[in-house]
């Protein structure tokens, strides 16, 4: 059993290991990966982890695109965690029962102020919203009109996400604000980030310094960060271009079944957006699973 409070998810769609990626980049620790079905991938985290996994895959939310390709649901405490729920599920049905009877009698729907969740840059408009919902310190809460005020704040610029709930005396707001950067021009040559056989390579800005059908090696220029005058002179550019690159990953590991090996070794690939597998090949082995992943890679230099 375990001594640290995890949770195990199951995450459906299509390619379930390519929504692994991202959760990765968050930082999210992945344990126990298992495939038991084509578009179904489940593993375990760690129990404060599991506030990020639903951002990232949120099941339903007030989310401004509506639409998400992978759906992500907690199906159950693992360890000691998995105790301590049954045990509060038990100690809240108790607890519940009391804490209604003293709403009842005392507080009943009473509001004392306003917490805020994840980012507070507009709490001026969170606070302007609620009092046009007449929700206000010292007064009773207005129920059903959380959606109202929601839809205020998602107008505004980089709010992805927005709830609003009361938590005892208290209104609960969590705003969320989508990752912004501003795009800079990179100098240099235009490395290849992987080692393959060049399949193409288009730049609008460059001089292309492989030909298709070259092999190339993780680290190697593929576009100068230059051009040519038509004196001859080489003029300095900020090189603009894309290639893609036929690539073959080899491993060999220890897992469970075939897809868990395959899993772990899609996760080590580390693909990006463009990415696409052309084939792959598992193979059990005395002691390990050895798996073999060819792959295109899409690689682009300011774009």
């Amino acid at each position: 059993m375990s001594l640290l409070p995890r949770v195990r998810v199951s995450i459906e769609g299509v390619m379930p290991e390519r929504a692994l990626l991202r959760l990765k980049r968050a930082g999210i620790c992945l344990y126990n990966i298992k495939k038991p079905q084509k578009n179904r991938i489940v593993f375990s985290i760690k129990k404060k982890d599991s506030e990020k996994v639903f951002a990232i895959y949120p099941n339903v939310c007030y989310n401004r695109n509506g639409y998400s390709p992978y759906t992500a649901r907690r199906i159950g405490a693992l360890g000691f965690a998995r105790v301590s729920e049954r045990l509060g599920k038990r100690l809240g049905l108790l607890l519940g029962g009391l804490l209604f009877c003293a709403a009842t009698l005392f507080a009943d729907s009473l509001v004392l102020g306003v917490d805020f969740v994840g980012s507070s840059v507009y709490a001026r408009e969170a606070y302007a919203a609620l009092e046009e919902q007449g929700i206000k310190p010292f007064s009773r809460y207005a129920s059903g009109k959380e959606d109202l005020v929601c839809a205020k704040l998602l107008a505004l610029e980089r709010v992805e996400f927005c709830s609003v709930k009361k938590s005892g005396l208290r209104v609960q707001v969590e705003i969320r604000l989508a990752d912004f950067e501003k795009p800079v021009l990179r100098s240099g040559d235009m490395l290849a980030r992987h080692t393959g056989k060049l399949l193409s390579v288009t730049a609008l800005r460059g001089t292309p310094l492989k030909k298709l059908g070259d092999s190339v090696t993780a680290g190697e220029a593929l576009v100068g960060g230059y051009v040519q005058a038509a004196s001859g002179e080489r003029v300095a550019v900020q090189p603009i271009a894309r290639a893609s690159i036929a690539c073959t990953y080899e491993t060999e590991l220890a897992a469970g079944d075939e897809e868990e090996a395959f899993a772990e070794s899609y996760l080590a690939l580390d693909l990006r957006e463009g990415d696409r597998i052309t084939a792959r090949f598992v193979e059990r082995r005395e002691n390990a699973y050895f798996v073999r992943i060819e792959y295109i890679a899409i690689e682009a230099f300011n774009l």
